[in-house]
């Protein structure tokens, strides 16, 4: 048989991969423990290549059929998981500078390449929201899937969080550092917003629609990522005071953020429960929905514990480090029954 590629639906395996890096790394900030931080970097190294496989094969998907295109367009979860370009970029750029290094060529590139997928990531908002406000999918197509897009656009936090601290901050001068600044409240605005109001509409359509709810029920752990995510814009906006263009009083920003931790843990508490009770029946792809919000979690926690130093977080760094592996590795199971043993009809 023929390589056809894969679809967008495969992004979140390279990010579900990824995030297992991001929580080796978070342990090691925890412990200092420098075994755990060179497996993670082996471990970035090893998703930069199952990244181009996968991304490539994307491309060829579309090269090999065209009609795909407008087909993937027409699907609400495809195109959402889109976005995850975005994250990709963010988070491969956090992970250089941590691994690698930065210097004045490294810090303009990408500044610039904010910008291009920034943009990106917005477009497609838009482009869903418009399909969802001309009633172009159904009330019953809606799933957790479509706050993909949102989690992304205030992920910027995580490439911008070292844009505006030192030593990378040096390279900019202070119309840039603003310019950032700025984008990262704007994204967070938009995020925030519509983790409400697009959050509740797919938790209602999920609840209404019983027949299919094991294809979509993994993405019930999307808002974890996505109040995680706002955990860590909101931390790290103390840090920019100094820029001189917004205020946000360290306290507050605690005080918020342990409030969204309340929520974030009972999230995942549910979504933990829902995974381990459908655990032998055969879920989609989506089943990787699982994954990356918990590892976004684990940074949640340790921004909180940095400066609260409650030894709470530490322990639920480590509970989330595990339950992450363990749905990683019932991620790849239920992978492996979908792809090489499919279901007879």
């Amino acid at each position: 048989m023929a390589y056809k590629g894969l679809d967008s639906t495969w992004f979140p395996v390279v990010l579900g991969t990824l995030s297992v890096s991001l929580a080796f790394f978070i342990i090691y900030l925890v412990f200092h423990n420098v075994l755990i931080f060179n497996i993670g970097k082996i471990i970035y190294f090893i998703v930069l290549i199952f990244f181009a496989f996968v991304f490539a094969s994307w491309i060829y998907r579309y090269i090999k059929n065209k009609k795909l295109i407008k087909e993937d367009y027409n699907d609400m979860t495809k195109l959402s998981f889109l976005a995850f370009l975005g994250i990709f970029y963010y988070a491969f750029a956090f992970f250089y500078v941590a691994y690698v290094g930065v210097n004045a060529f490294v810090a303009y590139l990408f500044y610039y390449l904010l910008f291009l997928f920034y943009i990106l990531v917005l477009v497609i908002n838009i482009i869903l929201n418009y399909n969802l406000y001309t009633n172009k999918y159904s009330f019953d197509r809606i799933t957790y899937a479509i706050l993909v897009p949102n989690v992304v656009m205030s992920a910027n936090i995580i490439l911008t969080s070292i844009m505006l601290t030192p030593p990378m901050s040096g390279y900019y001068n202070t119309t840039i550092l603003r310019t950032v600044y700025f984008m990262v409240m704007v994204a967070f605005g938009i995020s925030f917003f519509q983790f409400l109001f697009v959050g509740i509409s797919a938790y209602i359509s999920h609840i209404s629609n019983k027949p299919n709810y094991l294809q979509t029920v993994p993405a019930a752990m999307i808002p974890v990522g996505a109040s995680s995510m706002l955990i860590i814009n909101i931390m790290f906006m103390p840090q920019f005071n100094y820029i001189g263009i917004f205020n946000v009083p360290l306290n507050l920003a605690i005080d918020i953020s342990v409030i969204l931790w309340g929520f974030d843990l009972f999230l995942f508490l549910v979504s933990g429960a829902i995974a381990i009770t459908h655990i032998k029946k055969r879920q989609s792809m989506t089943v990787w929905a699982y994954v990356f919000p918990v590892g976004v979690s684990t940074f949640a926690d340790y921004m909180i514990y940095d400066y609260t130093k409650l030894e709470i977080f530490v322990y639920s760094i480590i509970a989330f480090t595990a339950a992450l592996i363990i749905l990683y590795v019932y991620s790849w199971i239920n992978t492996y029954f979908i792809t090489g043993r499919p279901v007879k009809k």
